[in-house]
C-alpha cells in the first residue's frame, strides 16, 4: 500500500501530547491549590503528583480502549456509553493505584495509604476520579472527532483542487498537437472520401471526449461505468490514429461498474499503455482493461503487449501517473494501491485498487447517446 506518512500525519499525535501533559499538570496543580496551606508543601506535591502520574497513566488506558472505536467509526451513543463504562472501570484503577504511590513516595505519611488494608480507604475517591476520567474521555473524544473532521475536510479540498488540476493537464497532455492534427486529418480522410456518416461520428467523438473532460467540474467522484465510458471516447479516437493497429478489450463485473471512482483516475493510465506499448510498435498493440470486486476491494487492471518495463524511455512516469499517484493519496491515504508489473508473456500490467464504495450504477449522458461495444473498432474483445 502507498504510504502518506509525513508531517500532516504527525500533528495529530503533537496535539495529543501537548494537550495530554499540559492538561494533567493543570489538574495536578488545582489538586495541590485546593490544598495548600492545610498539608505541608512537600506533602502535597507526593501525594498530589502521584494522583497525577498514575490519572494519566489510566487515560492512555482509556485511550487505547477509545482509538479502535474512532477507527472504526462507531457512533455517538456507543461512545458515550463506552466513556461511561470505561471511567468507572478507570477510576477502580486509579484510585488504589494513586494511593499506593502515595503511601509509597510518602513512606506511609499518606492517610489513604496507611490503612491499604482497609478496602473503603483504598478506594476513597472513586466517585470523583470517575467524575475526572469521564470528563477526560469526552474531551478525548470531541477533539479526535472535530481533528478528524478538520483533517478530513483539508484532504477533500486537496482532492478537489487535484482533480481540476487533472482536468486541465488531460487537455494539454492528451490532447497534444500532433494527436489533434492525426484525428482532423482522419477527418479530412473521411470526408473526401464522401464517408460523411463516419467523419460526423469522429467529429462527435471528439466533442464528447472534450465536453466529457470539461464538464462535471464539481463532480470529484463518478461510477466507474462512467469512467470506463471516458475511457473508451478516448480509445475511439486513438483508433481513428493506429487503425487496426490498436486492438482494445474492456471486462468490467456488473458489481463492479457502480463503484464510485475519482473522476479520470483510470484515463491517464490508459493513455500511458498506448503511448508506451502502441505508439512506439509498427505493429501495433493489445490492450485488456478489467474490472472487478473483492470483497471491500475494487481491481483495476490495464494490460498491454508493449516492450514491457524494460523497454520504457527512462526518466520517470512522466506527468500523468505522478498526477494520479498524488491524488490516489490525497484521496484514499494507505487504502489504494498503484503498481507496474511485468504482464504475462511480456508487455506491462497495470494494477489499481482501491476501496469498494458502491453507488447507483449511472448511465452518462455519452452513453446514452450511443454506446459503444467493449472492444474498439478493429480490436479483440
Amino acid at each position: 500500500m502507498s504510504s502518506a506518512a509525513g508531517p500532516a500525519a504527525s500533528r495529530p499525535n503533537v496535539s495529543f501530547w501537548t494537550l495530554q501533559l499540559g492538561g494533567w499538570l493543570a489538574f495536578g496543580a488545582a489538586m495541590a491549590l485546593s490544598r495548600l496551606g492545610t498539608f505541608p508543601l512537600g506533602y502535597m506535591a507526593a501525594t498530589k503528583g502521584a494522583l497525577t502520574l498514575t490519572g494519566l497513566v489510566t487515560s492512555l488506558g482509556l485511550r487505547a480502549v477509545y482509538r479502535p472505536m474512532l477507527r472504526r467509526g462507531a457512533t455517538a451513543r456507543s461512545l458515550i456509553a463506552a466513556a461511561l463504562v470505561a471511567s468507572c472501570v478507570g477510576s477502580l484503577v486509579w484510585t488504589p493505584a494513586a494511593n499506593a504511590l502515595a503511601a509509597l513516595v510518602t513512606r506511609g505519611g499518606y492517610r489513604g495509604g496507611a490503612s491499604l488494608g482497609a478496602p473503603l480507604l483504598l478506594f476513597d475517591g472513586v466517585a470523583y476520579h470517575a467524575v475526572a476520567l469521564l470528563a477526560w474521555s469526552l474531551l478525548y473524544l470531541g477533539i479526535t472527532h472535530h481533528e478528524a473532521l478538520q483533517a478530513e475536510r483539508e484532504r477533500s479540498l486537496r482532492a478537489e483542487a487535484l482533480a481540476h488540476r487533472a482536468r486541465l493537464q488531460a487537455l494539454r497532455y492528451q490532447l497534444q498537437p500532433h494527436f489533434l492534427f492525426n484525428t482532423l486529418n482522419a477527418v479530412s480522410t473521411l470526408v473526401v472520401e464522401r464517408r460523411t456518416a463516419e467523419a460526423g461520428r469522429m467529429i462527435a467523438r471528439l466533442s464528447d471526449f472534450l465536453r466529457l473532460t470539461l464538464d462535471g467540474a464539481d463532480a470529484e467522484e463518478i461510477s466507474l461505468d462512467e469512467e470506463i465510458e471516458f475511457v473508451r471516447r478516448y480509445l475511439e479516437i486513438e483508433q481513428v490514429r493506429f487503425g487496426e493497429r490498436l486492438a482494445v478489450s474492456i471486462d468490467v463485473e456488473p458489481e463492479a461498474g457502480g463503484a464510485r471512482v475519482q473522476s479520470m483516475i483510470l484515463q491517464p493510465i490508459v493513455e500511458n499503455a498506448v503511448r508506451h506499448a502502441v505508439a512506439r510498435n509498427a505493429a501495433g498493440g493489445r490492450l485488456s482493461i478489467s474490472a472487478s470486486r473483492a470483497g471491500g476491494v475494487l481491481r483495476l487492471a490495464v494490460t498491454d503487449d508493449g516492450p514491457g518495463l524494460g523497454g520504457r524511455a527512462s526518466g520517470g512516469e512522466g506527468i500523468g501517473l505522478t498526477n494520479t499517484r498524488e491524488r490516489l493519496r490525497q484521496a484514499y491515504g494507505d487504502a489504494h494501491r498503484l503498481e507496474l508489473l511485468p504482464g504475462e508473456g511480456g508487455g506491462v500490467r497495470a494494477v489499481l485498487e482501491l476501496p469498494f464504495r458502491p453507488g447507483t450504477a449511472v448511465v452518462s449522458r455519452v452513453e446514452r447517446d450511443a454506446r459503444v461495444p467493449a472492444a474498439a473498432p478493429g480490436g479483440a474483445g
